[in-house]
């Protein structure tokens, strides 16, 4: 994320009901800034498990926290670009192998 040019504001915003792993502000055009609420799974093995582990329940429970967080911190939803964010994390599968650094994969979660 830091590579990407996230400013992270929030980690681990967490309501009865949701949790947000990351919440970052993220420059997707020169002049506008878009939140982002970014889920993070970590597994160990790249099986695509960690894309299947954020289903319809876990949407419903990010949804619900970031709508909160918008409220508590008079964020303006109508005027204001939000997205939000999948980060899958492969402990065992790496994407140097000399520096061991683990595969992530980065994916925009699409709303309906």
């Amino acid at each position: 994320m830091i590579d990407k040019k996230y400013n992270i504001i929030f980690r681990n915003y967490l309501i009865k009901g949701g949790e947000i792993d990351i919440i970052a502000w993220h420059k997707k055009q020169a002049d506008t800034n878009t939140l982002c609420f970014i889920e993070v799974k970590t597994r160990k093995y790249d099986d695509g498990s960690a894309e299947r582990a954020t289903g319809k329940q876990k949407l419903n429970h990010l949804f619900r926290a970031a709508k909160k967080y918008c409220i508590e911190n008079n964020i303006d939803t109508n005027h204001t670009p939000i997205q939000f964010e999948q980060v899958s994390v492969y402990t065992n599968a790496y994407t140097n192998e000399k520096t061991k650094q683990p595969k992530i994969a980065h994916f925009i979660i699409t709303v309906d």
